[in-house]
């Protein structure tokens, strides 16, 4: 999140200050151990690693698994994680 903060375009301030707030939604969750299911933060382990490596794709493909499967433990900080994503391949 800091590397596609710091090079998006001032144009797109909004979407990462909103994706900031939303991914801390996300890390709230996981300090409270607030996500039951035993593979979600797993999986969340994995589409990080994946951005981590570059490999946008499966990191798209992880974070569309979580949301068709784990409806019920995905709330405003899935949309973080899908835009973090789409950021991070758009920002060299």
């Amino acid at each position: 999140m800091q590397r596609v903060a710091a090079k998006a375009p001032a144009t797109f301030a909004p979407q990462v200050r909103d994706t900031q707030k939303r991914l801390n939604i996300l890390f709230d969750h996981i300090n409270n151990h607030e996500l039951v299911k035993a593979d979600t933060i797993e999986q969340l382990t994995q589409a990080a690693e994946a951005m981590a490596a570059k490999n946008y794709d499966e990191a798209a493909r992880i974070q569309t698994e979580v949301l068709k499967t784990k409806m019920d433990e995905c709330g405003q900080w899935m949309t973080g994680l899908k835009r973090l994503i789409s950021m991070s391949k758009a920002t060299p």
